[in-house]
């Protein structure tokens, strides 16, 4: 019974002296080096975070030192009573939407065809990928200056075909969300890559016995590339949901930064923007927005990984 008493002390200490070696050797470089990405994370995420949920309570503007706390008014406003908002949010929605369903449509088809063994595949992959490292504003100011109406060159090719009505695209109000994304589905370079990459991670020996027992190749799309790609057709939706919902870039240069024409442009980011930095300079509504429109993208996404369940094969084998 003596011997049973003594034996957890033992034991005891010999996981505090385990701990206290493992401190020593490779526990305390971990939280070395992760400790510089924590402290990024705090002071560049975190508090700013922190910041702008405080700032949402309150009636702060650009150039007014003080500020009143007024609780959840500015959601409320902003729910209830603002018309550009719920505008705005509504606009964002449909170029999110129907922009991701081209993007996801045009980056499988591009890495699929560059997923085949020709000769200078490498040099097509780089050339294809070299327009995404350009500045997305100024690949605005070129389709801006290729869809102009009057002279860009769109529509002067479009007239050689003796078209009478040439599109008026960001110009007129009923097409300018149109053409900002008709401009987005060319958007493909990263997730064409994420696909590229998934579908040279797919074995040979799958298609060579599906084409043994006589799988025609739309048959060997959807039986076989479908599902083993799937997390990263998954992956992608949550990219471009997101890059979607956030888009910025493309609607300040096709919009002037205003959502010109009559407010067609006017997407989330663009009317944030112009809350918090045009007069009166609303700081803390702006900051209200922000919450509201993270928790909706939030919602997206936790929606994307329950319908997840439904189309991501996992088990492979």
């Amino acid at each position: 019974m003596a011997a049973k008493v003594t034996e957890k002390p033992i034991k005891l200490r010999k996981r505090r002296s385990d701990f206290a070696t493992a401190w020593k050797g490779e526990y305390r470089y971990f939280l070395l080096f992760t400790g510089i990405a924590l402290l990024g994370f705090c002071l560049f995420y975190l508090y700013p975070i922190i910041r702008t949920f405080v700032l949402s309570l309150t009636d702060k503007t650009l150039y007014n030192d003080s500020s009143s706390f007024v609780g959840l008014e500015n959601y409320v406003y902003a729910l209830t009573k603002d018309k550009l908002f719920a505008l705005s949010i509504e606009q964002s929605l449909i170029f999110a939407f129907f922009s991701g369903i081209f993007v996801l449509v045009t980056s499988l088809l591009m890495a699929m065809l560059l997923n085949e063994k020709t000769k200078f595949m490498g040099g097509f992959r780089t050339i294809l990928f070299l327009p995404f490292i350009i500045p997305s504003f100024a690949v605005g100011a070129v389709y801006k200056n290729l869809l102009n109406p009057t002279t860009g060159m769109v529509n002067s090719i479009l007239a050689l075909f003796k078209i009478g009505d040439l599109p008026l695209w960001y110009i007129s109000p009923d097409s300018a969300l149109v053409t900002m994304i008709i401009i987005s589905s060319f958007g493909f370079g990263a997730k064409m890559l994420v696909f590229l990459a998934a579908l040279q991670g797919i074995p040979e020996e799958y298609y060579e016995v599906a084409e043994i027992e006589g799988a025609s190749r739309t048959r060997q799309f959807f039986s076989i590339t479908l599902p083993l790609i799937s997390p990263m057709i998954f992956f992608n939706v949550i990219l471009v949901t997101i890059d979607g919902l956030r888009s910025f870039s493309l609607a300040y240069v096709m919009g002037n930064g205003d959502g010109w024409p009559s407010n067609s442009t006017l997407l989330f980011p663009i009317y944030m923007f112009m809350t918090a930095f045009n007069a009166p300079f609303k700081l803390g509504y702006a900051a209200a927005m922000a919450w509201i429109f993270f928790l909706i993208i939030l919602a997206f996404t936790g929606f994307q990984f329950l319908l997840s369940r439904f189309y991501v094969k996992n088990d492979t084998n």
